[in-house]
């Protein structure tokens, strides 16, 4: 009597494992679905980060590349380390860089920090101008940039230093503010 008990037993309870295995296996399978929003309630971290906007017919636009990008759910506030930007206007493009920045809640300011690189080469011609400065205000909608610190421009063999400058994209004009100085090669 007490082995065909123990046999029952040890039955039942192979049939009780056996079922919890197979209900606990099921519950822990991790469903993968493509992600189509980042829950921007969540402070996260991208890698390798690349993102692009395209105009009206398709075309990149505007280009951003990052080994890393940050958000603060709580202040909206971004943080990316050694960005890369891409601005294609027509025949021009824009390529600027830097050690840091911080992009606002609305997106439309980027506060570039540390030594940044501003290069606008035309396409067609080959023609390249360069700007080095530091710390530089990029509003991104109207395409302006201004810098209080130390800037020098190169065109071909010919630069200009100063202090603080407004530049603005679309227009392809920029300021020097004060204290020009200027170097011309004559052919």
């Amino acid at each position: 009597m007490t082995q065909r008990r123990t046999r029952h037993g040890i039955i039942l309870l192979t049939l009780l494992a056996s079922l919890s295995w197979l209900l606990l296996r099921e519950s822990g399978e991790v469903v993968e679905r493509p992600v189509s929003q980042l829950d921007t309630r969540l402070n996260y971290a991208l890698y390798d980060f690349n993102g692009r906007l395209l105009d009206d017919e398709g075309f990149v636009n505007f280009e951003f590349q990052a080994p890393v990008l940050r958000s603060n759910a709580q202040s909206g506030v971004g943080t990316i380390e050694n960005p890369e930007i891409r601005i294609q206007q027509e025949d021009e493009q824009w390529y600027i860089t830097a050690e840091s920045a911080i992009i606002t809640k609305d997106q439309e300011f980027v506060s570039l920090l540390g030594d940044v690189y501003l290069a606008k080469e035309n396409k067609l011609t080959g023609e390249l101008v360069e700007i080095s400065t530091m710390d530089v205000m990029l509003n991104v909608t109207p395409r302006t940039a201004s810098s209080d610190s130390q800037v020098k421009v190169i065109h071909a063999n010919d630069w200009l230093e100063a202090t603080g400058m407004k530049l603005d994209m679309i227009a392809n004009s920029f300021k020097l503010l004060k204290d020009v100085r200027a170097y011309y090669e004559t052919p």
